[in-house]
């Protein structure tokens, strides 16, 4: 007789899971669900398709939150790699001229703040760009820059810079367009909704006979049994202490 592959869905990721579940519904739906005895078990299911939506957008503006934190880190460490390289060239007694280009850059950090790092986003945003702007229309500067070996570190800067702001917005712009839902009690209920149809399933084939129902449960099977695979990948890099919440989500399956 016919099995579903049955998968823990509750293993995938928030990002994942709307996906996943989705799909599903595509593949019940293609099947006509009301010939198959199913209608009502895929209403239920369906049901749950503006929230799972809502999981997506909420989840998207979250991953935004995590990238801003990251590329804040990136842009202070390179602010601080900036001042720290020049604070050291200052104290050379070695060379005067590279002294000198040092206590020119440590000059201009110190007119914009030394503490520009420390601030919250917006205002650090701000307080970059005014220094990017001042140190970029004085050569001076930009030759002691140039001869700390600084460029690199200065560039990126200003590249980390304004890929923060820009997604600082959009994160913004997301979450006030955004209405934030439980996503674990959606989960929940949506699971129950899910093991009710794989049960209305099962009850069909005795009932009604398999034969009607192999297109579709083999569409599922080709569903859950690769995330059933992805996500025992997953599990064993964990038993093996890897990071897997730094891991990329699962690239989703084409079901023909």
């Amino acid at each position: 007789m016919l099995k579903i592959i049955k998968v823990r869905y509750q293993g995938l990721w928030n990002s994942e899971y709307p996906i996943v579940v989705n799909r599903l519904i595509d593949i019940v739906g293609a099947h006509n669900p009301q010939s198959l005895h199913l209608q009502t078990s895929f209403d239920r299911l369906s049901a749950f398709q503006p929230l799972l939506q809502k999981i997506e957008v909420q989840e998207r503006a979250d991953r935004d939150s995590a990238s801003l934190s990251e590329l804040d880190q990136q842009r202070d460490t390179l602010f601080n790699v900036i001042r720290g390289v020049a604070k050291t060239h200052q104290r050379t007694p070695i060379d005067t001229t590279i002294s000198l280009h040092a206590s020119r850059i440590i000059a201009v950090l110190k007119k914009h703040g030394t503490d520009i790092p420390t601030t919250n986003y917006t205002a650090e945003t701000k307080r970059l760009y005014d220094l990017i702007a001042d140190i970029s229309a004085q050569p001076e500067v930009m030759a002691s820059i140039s001869a700390l070996a600084l460029q690199p570190h200065f560039e990126l800067m200003i590249e980390l810079n304004t890929e923060f702001d820009r997604l600082f917005m959009q994160r913004n712009q997301r979450q006030s367009e955004m209405e934030r839902v439980d996503v674990r009690a959606i989960r929940n209920e949506c699971d129950k909704a899910i093991t009710l149809l794989w049960g209305a399933i099962e009850f069909c084939l005795v009932e009604y006979g398999e034969d009607n129902y192999i297109a579709m449960i083999n569409a599922i099977n080709k569903l859950n049994g690769y995330y059933k695979q992805q996500l025992a990948a997953r599990a064993a890099r964990r038993k093996a202490k890897a990071d897997v919440s730094k891991e990329e989500a699962i690239v989703p399956i084409e079901i023909e």
